[in-house]
């Protein structure tokens, strides 16, 4: 699927932004938490084949894939990236064909809302908006009453460093999250918190960073036949710096995982206590 491998030239890598360059490698751009999170979610928010779930900025589709495939729900996603929608679709026929999510390319500050679901996924995907305030009371568009808002939101302990942040601008083309907890909070305040836990981010070693990146490019590189040595560890290189810098900012991120509800008579207003 996608170019030929004669096609696959440095150039054309280079010329790659960040999310289409995860999308053309089919890097799973997974959430904060991973399975662990997914897993949460179902649980607390119960997802079953009832169920029907938008996911916003999917990337190449994993939260909504996999959710699908575990409980039988069905469901939409869509994301700006057509090179990652593509590999939304190769992923889904490939791993997990009896899911039951529809992939489509759109922005999601402009898509027509229709309050069909029940329950939007979001990740840490919002706070990669320009406006994540906006971002977030889009998704809620979305929701049916009572339908629930599924997130994973980032927040920092402690200021990071002005170099790493003008570091991680240069890998990912943004400023990654810099805000405290309750700064962040204040994006979900007219919701009901139905779940929440309080997690930290543990730095990975080299040997796993190493095991990760051979093993997307190798795929990649099967996906597309290619040959070239060069091209091969410009890739290889790309993700390793992707993956690096994300590493370094862990000491500094924590992350939620949230199951928010918006229900009618309550939102916007806040009625029960935080803790």
């Amino acid at each position: 699927m996608g170019k030929e491998s004669s096609m696959v030239d440095l150039d054309y890598l280079k010329g790659l932004s960040y999310p289409d360059f995860v999308g053309f490698i089919n890097q799973w751009n997974v959430l904060p938490g991973a399975y662990t999170t997914l897993s949460k979610w179902i649980a607390f928010s119960r997802i079953t084949e009832k169920s029907h779930i938008l996911q916003f900025a999917c990337t190449t589709g994993f939260q909504s894939r996999e959710i699908s495939s575990l409980t039988g729900c069905t469901g939409d996603a869509f994301d700006l990236s057509e090179q990652a929608v593509k590999m939304a679709k190769y992923n889904q026929e490939k791993y997990a064909p009896h899911s039951k999510i529809n992939y489509f390319q759109a922005d999601g500050l402009t898509l027509k809302a229709e309050p069909k679901y029940t329950h939007v996924l979001i990740g840490a995907g919002f706070q990669f908006f320009s406006d994540p305030a906006m971002a977030i009371n889009r998704t809620l568009e979305f929701l049916k009453d009572d339908g629930f808002l599924l997130t994973s939101p980032f927040y920092i302990e402690g200021k990071i460093p002005d170099s790493l942040i003008l570091e991680f601008q240069s890998v990912f083309g943004i400023t990654p999250t810099t805000q405290d907890y309750k700064t962040v909070m204040r994006y979900f305040k007219g919701l009901e918190i139905i779940y929440e836990d309080r997690n930290i981010l543990i730095p990975e070693t080299e040997e796993e960073l190493e095991h990760y990146c051979t093993g997307i490019i190798n795929r990649a590189c099967q996906l597309y036949n290619i040959t070239d040595e060069t091209v091969r560890r410009y890739m290889y290189d790309r993700l390793y710096k992707i993956k690096e810098m994300s590493n370094k900012l862990r000491p500094y991120q924590r992350y939620s995982v949230l199951v928010l509800r918006k229900r009618k008579g309550v939102y916007p207003d806040r009625l029960i206590e935080l803790f």
